[in-house]
Parts: C-alpha cells; structure tokens; sequence
C-alpha cells in the first residue's frame, strides 16, 4: 500500500514522491525520509518504492558486506552504495572546467546529488542520502615532479561552481575556478573526484548494517594537448596501501580520498608550504607515521609499524622495470631449495630503443637482444651475485641488475611475496608507475620522515653536512652502487633477511617414522642453504618439537638435536628421547627451530630457518596435518616478515600454536597479577583488537619476564574481515571437532569452551560473556543454534561489512 506523510504545511504527500516535493531544502528532505524510515523499521509499513533494477539480486553486495541483509522495503528504498562514473571532461574557451558525470547505486539506479543546501534530482524518483561530489584539479609543471593544486584559495578542491542535472543520474558540474589563460596545456594533469553519500541522518538504518557514508574515487590523467602521455606522480599504489589499511585510509576526511595520487592534491609542498606546514608535504608525513615520528600540536602519534621500518618495498614494491631503473630481475632474490646454488628468474625491460643484456660486463657474453620493452627467461643457471647490464643500440652503458639466491620461500611461508598482492585478474604486475623513486629520487623531507636525528640546516647528524636543498643527495645516494649496507639508497635499506651475506638455513624434513603410542620418533631430514649442504656444527641452535594430537595440540616436547645426530647419506637422522604418549591417537607434528650467526657489515645477524611443521600418523593409516586457520602468508601481507622470539619463529600458520596451546599461559614469567592466556587464537585476537577492547587491556609477559602491553594497538583494516587472517571458512561455526577448551585465569570465565574462547577474545564486554555462559552447560556450546551458517546471527552475517 502507499502511505502518507503530513508535512509542516499540513498537506499529506506520498512517500514515494515526498523528495520530489521538499527538493528545495536538504535538511527538510531528510527529515521526512528521516520520518519515513522510522515508521517502515518500526511499524514494519509496507508502500511502493523505486523499482528493483533485478528482483532477486542486490547488485554490488555480498554475503560478506551487511547491506546484503537488509528487508527487501529498506534495501530498495534506501539503495545504499555509490558508483561514480566520469564521463568526460573538457576545459573550454572560458577555461572553466566542466565535468560530466553519472551516480547510481551499485545496481545502476540513480542517485541525487547535493550542493549547499540545494538536492539536484536525477530524474529519477528519487532516494534519501544525496551524494556530495567534490572535483580538484591539479598538475605537475613541465620539467619538475610534485603537483601544483588549482585551488589555492579555495583549500584545495573548487567550490562554488554550478551543477546542471541530464536526468537518469547524469550531471554536469561547471569549475568556478578559472584556470590561467597561460596554463600549461602540456604538462600531466590530474582530475580527482571525490564523491560521498552520507547516511549519518540514518541511526536504524546504521544499526542495521548501513555504512554511515558510502564512497567512489576516481583519478583521471591527462595532457591537455594531447602531446605526450600523461605521467603522474604515481609513486604508491592504492592496493598497496590496502594490504594493511582494507579501504580504511584517509579516516580524517570522510574516507572520501583513497588514493594517494587524490591525497597530493593537497598534501604538496607548494600548497603545504603556504600553511607552513611542510611536514603535511606526502612523502614527509607518510613517513614519519609509520616511524612513529609525527609530531601534531605537541603530541606525538605512536603507530606500531608491523614490518622492518628500512623494508622500502613493503610500500614502494619493485618487480618492473621504470624509467629510472630500465632493467629488473623478477623474482629477485631467486629461491633455490635443492642446494645446488643456481635458479633462475626473468628479465625485464623497458622500451629504451634497440638494446642488448650481457652477463656480468658490458662485453660480457649476450643474453638478450631487444628493439623495445622485453623479458627472457635464465633457466636454471643464475648464480648468487650474477649481474646483468642492459646497453643501448651503440654499447653504451644503461642499468646494471645484481640477482641474489635465497632459501627464504623454500618452506613454503616466504617473508613476502609481492606476487601474491601485486597482480591483476591477467596475472600482470599492478605496479606504480614510479614505484622505484625511492631509490632514485633520495629527499631530505621523505628521509627526514625516518631519519628524524637529522638537522638539515646545521648537519647535525648528516656526514655530509647541511643541506640546503635535495639538489645534491643522488650525488652521494645513488640508487644502488651493487654493495649492501653502504650510503647507496639501496645499500642503506638493505633487510638482513634478503642480505646476500645470508646464506639462509633450511631444513627439509624427509620422513618421520616409528612415533606409535609409547614410541620415541625418528626424523631424517636434510639441512641446506642457499650455497649447498650446511654441516650441523657450525648451526648454534637447531631444536625439534614433538606436539599433538593435530586436531588440538595439548602435548609438547622439544629437544636440542645438535648432540644427537646421525649421518645418513647426505642427511641426518634424529630420534627422540621423548616418547608419544602411551594414549595417543590420530596424527602428531613434528616442527624445528634453528639458525647460525653471520657477520654481515661488521655485525653479528641471525640467520634463522623458516618454520613449519609435518604429520606424522600414530594411530591413523595415513598421517592427518592438523587443519590450516590462518595463513602465514596473509600475515606477512603487512608484518612483511612476521619473526618473534629471537627472530626463531616464523610461522603463524602452523608453527606458533605448537607452544601457544589451549591451556598455555604466561604464569611461569609473570611477576604479577593473574595468569594470562597466550593460546594463539585468544592471543591474536586480543593483540589486534587492542585499543578497542571494553575490559582490562591485554598484557602479558614474555621472555625473561618482559611485560607486552597491547592497549594502544589499533588495527590498521577493517576487524569484521576475519579473512583478512583467516583461510577455508575457519572462523565460522560450526568449528571442527577436537578443538580444546582455553585455559585463561584473568578472564571472565577462566575455562572457555572453543567458541567462547574465540567469540570473547574480541567481544571482551560483561555482556558478551554473560551471554556465552548463559548459552554453555556441561553439554557444550549452544553457539550454533543462532550463529551457525545459514542462521539469522550466523558468524559471517554478523561479521559482514
């Protein structure tokens, strides 16, 4: 049925048509929609909405986002989501750009939008939430490389110009702005627009799985006259960023602006500088975030980077060639497992006219010929330290590519795989197109960010003195000089794990035999590095463990092997002096520990294997891997290399839960209070919710009674993407069988049965565990009843962004 509304004239309007009427006054047209929502959440009214572009899909949402739950009355009434798409854009004679557009709902229905207080309809019956589109222009001049805003005197984006709507959701907006009738017509510019619709009017409908405001971005590149192509100062990419931060960048201005290329618009030195406020300049201000450096009115922001600060390419990525750096290796350090010392990668380069790659010298022996950008296969011949020089069509001398070997990624969890992130739906790299200015373009604002000991004006802190401007720091920084650990870019941020120093330490774990009930198992394993076989006795600590049963770990031992071993052949043989308890049944693991000490730049490093851990059968025909919950490898996506306890352990996937069992906790190391759970699902839980944990914070204590506060930890995503960590469904009900209850004194209930313990671990409030005890007896967990797949407060439902 339709129904009405009574509006402050005394006239009664139908619903359906009610913004059609109040178009006049933004604020006006919300309260009516305001009324109207209520009365359809809290009378369950039923009236007639804005056709359904498909009755039975909800185009742009998923099972994983909250809006796929909505009633059908809401969900098309209110059409939540955003897509902007520009149509075209032109800078006429009068030289007032204009802008044409379109906004719909993700299923293509049209939106309004809204200008000051004024709606401009699409054409369309219109929907409450009008969206506010914001267009800033800018551009790098001719011969330099940061960006100029048009905007000065309006901050940053232009104001005032005027909107014309073309009816089904398509707009034009014309710049106020008038551009410099000697603007530079050849240099690249960039169009950023910024649309946001806002449902903050809406609390019902928040509270039901609405997002407060629903954004697009997009970023257009252009020359003016066409001349060139264009090249924008495309440094980071957005998915880059995305890795850590989950769509969640930029908080402090209404998420609208996602991309860094939309965040230089203002955050240029030009336009920073006029604030003075250079520390705001990008490059800067970036930088001294993630090193914990940014000082605002006095207060220093602590941001707990999870990777090596010096790990450049965890941002700046690398893996293609650029303008700057013609030639690369990918992969690079090349992963060799069989200890032969060689393996092989491909090469890449730029279009830099006729070309030839030699190996080792410019006369060296001719690997490749090319007339253009290129790539070509080694084989399986690459040695460490093999270099490749890529010369011009007269022999001259271009870039030079220095190919390391790693054993890193033979254990099947390598510190970082950038392959993994940085690819498209082709399989191609999705690389900035300047991702390598960090090594070629050293500045004292993007170096400072970091290198805060530095005084630029007096030297302090800089060997080479004071320096006035970046004129002269490639002279003393060239991008990379072939040498590790010098004043080179590259050299200067060399990660001891990728050193070529490092040979690496990997054990490959042949076969486990004779671990039945009441037995001591024997393990045959190779022991390699990147150069060949290691001897055992130049190892300082090689340690294996025995733990299960697999389908929750409860048993552990772990012994220092080094004493003990046996040659067999090429590999070694270790037995046991632990026995598998006389009661055991299913399958049991076996993990290692172990490293060596390398001198690399005058200091002792570790160089420390890459954990993981094998089934061996004791009671089953076949050996059962205990079932996989996170992935190590999405851990690294922002831990770059997630290493702890001495850089010994290095393997979220399976390794860690060997000691962070269900009943493991801090007691033997704590000085105070009471014990604290460190079973690794609590433990993950509780350190990435951090801050936003409703009872006491979580601390604990560590090696040599060392206190770990994690009270000031915010994640840098979104928390309700358990997949973010999780793999194969694993955090939704119900769980598997087996699973064991997690002993945690200082908690509210000390003995959590498995989905407690996981639920609550996040859901620390009295509440939430008022209503886990009060869904648990000596039968078990009722979680299931309501929070199993398929039911109304299923875990992925209620978890759905």
């Amino acid at each position: 049925m339709v129904f009405y509304v009574l509006t402050q004239s005394g006239l009664l309007y139908p619903a359906g048509i009610i913004s059609v009427q109040m178009e006049d006054n933004i604020m006006k047209n919300r309260f009516y929609f305001w009324l109207a929502a209520c009365l359809v959440l809290l009378l369950g009214i039923s009236f007639s909405v804005p056709a359904k572009s498909d009755d039975s899909s909800r185009a742009g949402f998923t099972e994983a986002d909250a809006e796929y739950y909505l009633p059908d009355d809401v969900f098309f009434f209110f059409r939540p989501g955003l897509e902007f798409e520009l149509i075209s854009f032109e800078i006429p004679g009068d030289l007032q750009p204009l802008v044409t557009f379109k906004v719909t709902d993700p299923g293509g229905y049209p939106l309004d939008i809204i200008d000051g207080d004024t709606v401009f309809q699409s054409g369309a019956t219109p929907v409450p939430a009008p969206v506010d589109v914001r267009f800033m222009l800018s551009y790098i001049p001719v011969g330099e490389e940061q960006k100029v805003t048009y905007h000065m005197a309006s901050r940053g984006r232009d104001r005032g110009g005027e909107y014309t709507s073309l009816g089904g959701g398509e707009f034009t907006y014309k710049f106020a702005t008038v551009l410099p009738a000697d603007y530079e017509a050849d240099a690249t510019h960039t169009l950023v627009s910024a649309p946001r619709r806002e449902f903050d009017d809406y609390p019902e409908l928040i509270a039901q799985g609405v997002e407060e405001d629903y954004y697009d971005s997009n970023i257009y590149n252009f020359v003016p006259s066409g001349a060139s192509d264009p090249m924008p100062r495309d440094i980071v990419t957005t998915a880059t960023c995305n890795r850590c931060h989950l769509n969640s960048l930029n908080m402090d201005h209404g998420t609208r602006y996602q991309h860094p290329q939309a965040c230089q618009n203002c955050h240029n030195p030009e336009y920073m500088g006029a604030r003075d406020a250079p520390e705001r300049v990008l490059n800067v201000m970036v930088h001294e975030i993630h090193s914990s450096n940014l000082v605002d009115d006095g207060e220093v922001h602590e941001v707990h980077y999870p990777a090596e600060i010096i790990d450049c390419e965890v941002c700046h990525t690398g893996g293609a060639p650029t303008d700057d750096l013609p030639l690369v290796a990918n992969p690079n350090p090349v992963t060799t497992c069989d200890g032969s010392g060689v393996g092989m990668t491909t090469l890449h380069w730029a279009d830099v006219g006729t070309s030839e790659i030699r190996l080792d010298s410019t006369d060296g022996k001719l690997f490749a010929m090319s007339n253009g950008a290129g790539s070509q296969d080694t084989g399986n011949w690459v040695r460490d330290g093999r270099e490749f020089y890529l010369l011009d069509a007269d022999g001259e001398f271009l870039d030079r590519e220095k190919v390391n070997l790693t054993v890193y990624g033979c254990a099947d969890n390598p510190p970082y795989d950038y392959g993994s992130y940085l690819t498209d739906a082709d399989g191609d790299l999705n690389l900035a197109m300047l991702h390598s200015n960090w090594l070629t373009r050293p500045q004292r604002g993007a170096c400072g960010g970091c290198h805060t000991n530095i005084n630029w004006e007096t030297g302090e802190g800089h060997a080479a003195g004071p320096q006035e401007d970046d004129e002269f720091c490639s002279f003393c920084h060239q991008a990379d000089s072939g040498n590790e650990f010098d004043r080179s870019v590259k050299g200067a941020h060399t990660v001891p794990l990728a050193s070529e120093a490092l040979a690496g330490v990997y054990v490959d774990i042949k076969s486990v035999t004779n671990a039945g009930p009441g037995q001591r198992p024997t393990v045959v394993f190779s022991l390699l590095s990147k150069d060949g076989r290691i001897n055992p006795a130049t190892l300082d600590r090689l340690l294996f463990t025995l733990t299960g049963p697999n389908e929750d770990f409860e048993f552990y031992a772990q012994e220092n092997v080094l004493s003990g071993l046996t040659a067999v052949g090429n590999d070694w043989s270790y037995t046991f002096a632990a026995m598998v308890p006389s009661t055991a049944k299913g399958s049991y693991s076996v993990g290692f520990e172990g490293r060596i000490t390398t001198e690399v730049n005058g200091d002792d490093e570790r160089d420390s294997a890459e954990n993981y851990i094998v089934p061996a059968a004791v009671t089953d025909a076949a050996a059962d891997a205990r079932r996989v919950i996170v992935d190590d490898a999405k851990c690294e996506a922002c831990h770059s290399n997630l290493s702890l306890h001495g850089d010994n352990r290095k393997n979220a996937t399976m390794y860690c839960q060997t000691c962070h069992r269900p009943d493991a906790t801090d007691e033997r190391v704590r000085l105070e209070g009471l014990d604290e759970s460190i079973h690794f699902k609590y433990m993950i839980h509780k350190i990435h919710r951090g801050a936003e944990l409703v009872n006491q914070p979580y601390i604990i204590y560590g090696y040599r009674s060392s206190l770990h506060d994690y009270s000031d930890v915010h994640f840098p995503g979104d928390l309700r993407e358990c997949e973010m960590c999780h793999v194969n469904d694993s955090y939704e009900l119900p769980i598997a069988e087996g699973a064991l209850p997690t002993h945690a004194p200082s908690a509210l209930i000390t003995e959590m049965l498995p989905i407690t313990a996981a639920c609550l671990s996040c859901h620390d409030s009295d509440g939430a565990a008022v209503h886990a005890d009060s869904n648990t007896s000596d039968l078990g967990e009722a979680c299931e009843t309501c929070h199993g797949e398929g039911k109304s407060y299923a875990v992925s439902r209620v978890h759905a962004r």
